[in-house]
């Protein structure tokens, strides 16, 4: 979630007393020093005085690391593959876990049979993938999935920042209770994008979706357009 810093405002301590202080910012070469500077991340202020400035969608190329290679074969957590900080693609494997507090990278070509399951505080990069049954995850920091195929649901909760984009999905998209940014665009949806109590800011476009568009008690309320839907725009979500 963004967070804008505030610099708390001086007393009335008189012109010599601001004089001092400006002397001694410009003697020790820091550039936000008291009230006039332009310190921290800006990426985090709203312009003109507004609110936070939510952070754009992310993208495979720019945002997954480079991990090492998978090993040929991948741990195993009862009938889950583990994917903890591996990078790997062109296979086909089983369900797939992502441990708490790990990174997965998966390139164009791997298929997933299964589920893929994403961990607390996670982080999931996937492009031109294919998952037979459902993306879910409880917390995970991290979730981008582009270009991609997905069999069931994607079901991600109590997480950060997520970018959904460009992919088909069979089922559902279903984000909930989420605090970083969200982005969900350009998907082909069977079921319903529902988005409901998340607090990060969300943009929801250009979505071709045969269920409905549901947006419920998100803070702010998504933002976004051209989305082509056969059901129902309900709620926040009525005008995009």
């Amino acid at each position: 979630m963004t967070t804008e810093f505030h610099t708390p405002a001086f007393s009335n301590v008189g012109a010599l007393a601001r004089r001092s202080l400006g002397a001694l910012c410009l003697a020790l070469g820091l550039v936000a020093c008291g009230g006039g500077g332009g310190g921290g991340d800006v990426s985090n202020q709203g312009g003109g005085g507004g609110g936070p400035v939510m952070a754009g969608p992310m993208s495979f190329a720019g945002s997954a690391p480079a991990l090492g290679a998978a090993p040929t074969q991948l741990p195993q957590d009862g009938a889950m593959n583990v994917c903890e900080n591996f990078r790997f693609g062109g296979r086909e494997i089983e369900n797939l876990k992502v441990r708490d507090g790990a990174r997965c990278v998966l390139e164009a070509g791997v298929r997933i049979d299964g589920n893929v399951e994403l961990g607390n505080r996670s982080e999931f990069y996937a492009s031109g993938v294919t998952i037979g049954g459902n993306v879910q995850g409880q917390g995970a920091a991290i979730a981008l999935l582009e270009d991609s195929r997905v069999g069931g649901n994607v079901q991600l909760d109590k997480g950060r920042d997520i970018t959904v984009r460009d992919n088909t999905v069979d089922g559902s998209i279903q984000l909930d209770e989420n605090g970083g940014a969200i982005h969900v665009l350009a998907n082909i949806v069977d079921g319903d994008i529902q988005l409901f109590d998340n607090r990060g800011g969300a943009k929801v476009s250009d979505n071709r979706v045969d269920g409905n568009l549901q947006c419920k008690e998100n803070i702010p309320a998504p933002e976004g357009s051209g989305n082509v839907v056969q059901g129902n725009k309900e709620d926040q979500c009525a005008r995009l």
